[in-house]
């Protein structure tokens, strides 16, 4: 892995896929899971702070509560 891509995933500016978590666990030891777990944590973070996306989750938890 290029010395850039690193410092771009560790930066958040390039998401951990599944490919990079297994080349960090090769080099580093660290088990694939735990980068993929972080990034669906980080990815799940990004949702919840877009207002329009969360305005989207609402409505659908309102229709889905009539039904």
């Amino acid at each position: 892995m290029p010395a850039s891509v690193l410092n771009a995933v560790l930066n958040g500016k390039r998401a951990v896929t599944t490919e990079y978590a297994l080349l960090l666990e090769a080099a580093l030891g660290i088990d694939a899971d735990i980068w993929l777990s972080m990034q669906a944590d980080y990815n799940k973070q990004v949702a919840k702070s877009d207002p329009s996306f969360m305005d989207r989750i609402n409505r659908i938890r309102n229709v889905a509560a009539f039904l």
